[in-house]
């Protein structure tokens, strides 16, 4: 028992060390390189306020400089998404990656394409029990000239959907 605290209090010691924090040399190169990152792979996307049936196949165009470049499809697997049905929020998955300086038109349903458009790649603090630690993400965008800063997750609300709670 006592050997049981020794080394709990050991690790616990050597875990909260500052040798896992990064130089500030260090986070400016990762940052400039995370800057130069093109493509990156959306994963997940979540959809709130559409019917099932409108997000079950989605058709992306993808564009650049108003060319046409690209088109794929995905589907929402609806097993993954049962619990999710009553505050009609869904989640779906992207195979393709998607470039940061391109465009790309969602499909959704009947309605007018969803367009997100103006894409950057940021550095994102990701601190764990070991220290510091950074990552890359897709995390300023916008959906209909709508901007969205520091987000993790493309969202797509429908057009003129409320929410329960406003």
């Amino acid at each position: 028992m006592k050997y049981l605290i020794f080394i709990c209090l050991f690790l616990s010691f050597i875990s909260c060390n500052k040798s896992n924090e990064w130089t500030e040399k260090e986070r400016q190169d990762f940052k400039i390189k995370c800057s130069k990152t093109i493509y990156f792979k959306p994963d997940p996307i979540s959809f709130t306020g559409f019917e099932f049936d409108e997000i079950d196949s989605v058709k992306v165009v993808e564009k650049n400089d108003s060319k046409k470049v690209n088109t794929f499809f995905f589907h929402a697997d609806k097993e993954n998404n049962l619990n999710r049905i009553e505050d009609k929020i869904y989640w779906a998955h992207i195979e393709n990656n998607l470039n940061v300086n391109h465009s790309y038109e969602f499909y959704l349903g009947k309605d007018k394409p969803y367009i997100l458009d103006n894409m950057e790649m940021i550095m994102w603090a990701q601190y764990t029990s070991n220290g510091e630690g950074w990552g890359c993400e897709m995390g300023k965008f916008t959906i209909d000239n709508k901007k969205f800063e520091h987000i993790g997750n493309i969202n797509f609300t429908k057009r003129g959907f409320k929410e329960k709670w406003e």
